[in-house]
């Protein structure tokens, strides 16, 4: 058995030139893969409590922050159901000010390759039935998830959930936009050579584990994937992509998939999305360009 690759601890908020260092000097093979480095923000909850309190007092004065779970923001003409009535449940609402302004344009100016795309201003909505995995071409025409941009949310309220939602959990979670990057998946370099595949491993696991003594202020315990926007999937791409090339397909030239949000289940949303999977939100990039966010495709992934 061939000896595991080590690393030290991953650069979360560094600039570019940190994680740059970070990766030539990783394990062998590591400086490959800084073409594929992405920037992605990372929802944080760090040094919130769990419920609705802090959410209330900073929303009504205009604090910019995100939430998991919970209330939506208003206004909401209708609550979402699918179209067999299930009531939607309410997963995030995204501060779009609070993301892009996670790091300055200096600071982005030296990425290479930096990605973005949502809007500046106001909130991303997801609402989804937590049933329905998205992995048929029909799935979207159930009315099972809801993508929708509030270019100017009214801070006076919030929306209540219907009693009749079905979540597993009544989880509310205030979270904040953090610096943050993602690499290539382990999963995607599965069946190939085994010290590609033990490089990837060590640096994913090095990357989870520097995530989870920003949580919780030890690297000890089971490493667990963090919600972020871009970047990389954390489930695996190959499988993902041959997927939305059915039920999304381009017809644009030039276009692309883009992963938009990644938001696992390990913690605020404990068990929403199968048995500790994540639900990751895809557009087409011609979609995200011109704001077509009813186009955008949901896939809940246990694999």
């Amino acid at each position: 058995m061939s000896e595991q690759p080590v690393t030290v601890e991953a650069p979360l908020h560094g600039p570019w030139g940190q994680i740059q260092a970070w990766l030539q000097t990783g394990p062998p093979g590591a400086g490959q893969l800084l073409e594929q480095v992405a920037f992605s923000p990372v929802l944080s909850d760090q040094s919130f409590a769990p419920g609705d309190e802090e959410l209330r007092e900073f929303w009504s004065t205009g604090g910019w922050v995100s939430w998991l779970g919970g209330p939506a923001a208003a206004p909401l003409d209708q609550w979402p159901h699918a179209a067999d009535g299930t009531a939607l449940a309410h997963v995030l609402t995204l501060d779009l000010a609070d993301l892009s302004g996670v790091v300055d344009d200096q600071g982005k100016a030296v990425w290479p390759g930096l990605r973005e795309g949502l809007p500046t201003e106001g909130v991303l909505e997801v609402f989804h039935d937590l049933r329905t995995f998205g992995y048929n071409v029909d799935d979207r025409d159930t009315g099972a998830w809801v993508v929708r941009w509030v270019a100017e949310p009214a801070r006076t309220e919030l929306v209540q959930p219907p009693e009749e939602t079905n979540a597993p959990s009544a989880a509310c979670q205030v979270v904040l936009a953090l610096p943050g990057f993602t690499l290539p998946p382990a999963a995607d370099t599965a069946g190939g050579p085994e010290a590609g595949f033990a490089t990837a491993q060590t640096l994913e696991e090095s990357l989870q584990r520097a995530w989870l003594a920003q949580r919780t202020g030890s690297t000890q315990g089971h490493p667990i994937p963090v919600s972020h926007v871009y970047g990389h999937s954390q489930h695996g791409e190959i499988h993902a992509r041959a997927l939305l090339d059915k039920v999304l397909p381009l017809s644009v030239p030039g276009d692309e998939h883009r992963l938009v949000l990644d938001l696992e289940s390990w913690t605020a949303l404990a068990g929403w999305f199968g048995d500790a999977g994540s639900l990751e939100v895809w557009m087409r990039a011609s979609d995200l360009e011109s704001r077509r966010f009813n186009h955008a495709w949901c896939l809940i992934r246990t694999d």
